[in-house]
Parts: structure tokens; C-alpha cells; sequence
């Protein structure tokens, strides 16, 4: 039986590629779309969700209200209530089990939220240091390495402590959320990913794995990423169902 994968997102018209990655590495996926529950049943309704899932996949999108993280707004963002709602609890929630989690883009900063950490509203205006601006290529994400920690999860996975990956976003984690560790950086200092190693599988990247398909290397790090995180969450299957 596949692992059944819960995709977070605002709609499911935007998660294409997610779905297409998870049936490629063999999850099933089913999808938890915000808008089409009241924001008030969220809270009730995660147990459920949880129950029915073997791994959550916190997906990117829109900005997280500051409000989570005791800012006031002070960039240009574009936040979902309904979605803050469901997925800061869920995260929550999920943490308090093994269950796998894995964050993409605006999934590491919900991971980290839900764990009262906070964020840079707009890199280029907050973060400490100049912010490279990294150029698109073909029309597609722009590239750029990152530096990975060696004692890491991901290190772990993708077996390297320099690699290439994607770039699309403007936000990013700042003070990172309670038992959650920084295990890998852009050169310009961004944190790229974060793990919390007291669990099996509970790691966020800062770039978009799902769309890393441009070259041989981007395919391999695709890969492996999603390759760990659905024989994870068959894991998980297994222990739930004593086997």
C-alpha cells in the first residue's frame, strides 16, 4: 500500500508539480486544501487529517501573516488566514508524533513559526547581510549552491556538503522555531534548511525540490529528497499498522 502523502495548500490548482512528485516516488497524495474548509472546523479536523496521512508536505505559496510570529506587517506580503489556520496547527500537531514532515519554501517558515521562531519579512530589506540576487536561468528559478552541514539529515540524504539548488523566494527564517537546528546556508547567509533531529524525518528546505528538474544534478537532488521523505513515511505506515 502507497504512503498517503497530505499536500497543504491554498487551492489545489496550484500544486501540479507537487502531486506529480510524490506519484513519481511513490506516495499517494491527498490533498488539504484551506480554503475549502472554515477556518474554525481547522482545529478539529487535524486529528483526522493526521490519522489518514503518513507524511504531511508543507507546500510554498503566499507569506504567512507576521501576527504568528508577533511582527507587524512591514513588507509587501500576501497572506491566507485560512491557511496560516490549518497548517501552523497541523505542524504543531504532527510534531508531537514521528510522523514525517517535510517543508518546501513557505513550508520551512511555517515549520519554524509553529515552533515560535520568526522570520525576515523581505530578505532584501531585513537580513543582516547583502542578499545576492541570484539571476534566473532560461526563464526558470535562478541557482545557486548552498552549504550543508555534514552532520545532517540532508547531508544524509543528498551525500553532499555543496550543492546546487533553486531559488523563489523573498522571505526567509530568521530565529529559528524551538528543537529545530540550521543545517544548511547560501553563501549570502540565508538559511536553506532546517531539521529537528530528535525525529525520524522532520526537515524544511528553503528552495522548490519539486521543480528542480532543469539538469542531471537538480534531478538527483529531487530525487533523493523525495525518495527519503516517501520511504519515511512508508515507515511510519508500517508502525502505525503494527507490521
Amino acid at each position: 500500500m502507497k504512503p498517503r502523502i497530505a499536500i497543504t495548500c491554498k487551492r489545489s490548482s496550484d500544486m501540479t508539480n507537487y502531486i506529480k512528485t510524490v506519484e513519481e516516488y511513490g506516495g499517494e497524495p491527498i490533498l488539504l486544501e484551506s480554503l475549502h474548509i472554515p477556518t474554525h472546523e481547522h482545529n478539529s479536523l487535524i486529528p483526522e487529517f493526521l490519522e489518514n496521512s503518513d507524511g504531511i508536505l508543507l507546500t510554498g505559496g503566499g507569506d504567512i501573516d507576521p501576527t504568528h510570529y508577533f511582527q507587524e506587517r512591514r513588507s509587501a506580503t500576501s497572506v491566507s488566514r485560512s491557511r496560516d489556520a490549518l497548517e501552523i496547527r497541523l505542524c504543531q500537531k504532527a510534531l508531537e508524533t514521528d510522523i514525517p514532515v517535510f517543508g518546501i519554501c513557505r513550508g520551512i517558515q511555517v515549520m519554524s513559526v509553529a515552533m515560535w521562531g520568526n522570520l525576515y519579512q523581505d530578505i532584501n530589506r531585513y537580513h543582516p547581510k547583502p542578499v545576492l540576487r541570484h539571476p534566473k536561468f532560461n526563464g526558470e528559478d535562478a541557482r545557486h549552491e548552498i552549504q550543508i552541514k555534514i552532520d545532517s539529515k540532508l547531508y544524509e540524504i543528498v551525500g553532499k556538503s555543496v550543492d546546487e539548488v533553486n531559488s523563489a523566494h523573498h522571505q526567509a527564517v530568521d530565529d529559528v522555531g524551538k528543537d529545530f537546528v540550521v543545517t544548511a546556508r547560501s553563501s549570502d547567509d540565508v538559511i536553506e534548511a532546517i531539521e529537528n533531529r530528535s525525529k525520524p524525518f522532520v526537515l524544511g528546505v528553503q528552495y522548490h525540490p519539486e521543480r528542480m528538474t532543469a539538469t542531471d544534478g537538480f534531478l538527483e537532488h529531487r530525487r533523493k529528497l523525495f525518495k527519503a521523505f516517501i520511504k519515511a513515511a512508508k515507515n511510519w505506515q508500517s508502525k502505525k499498522n503494527g507490521s
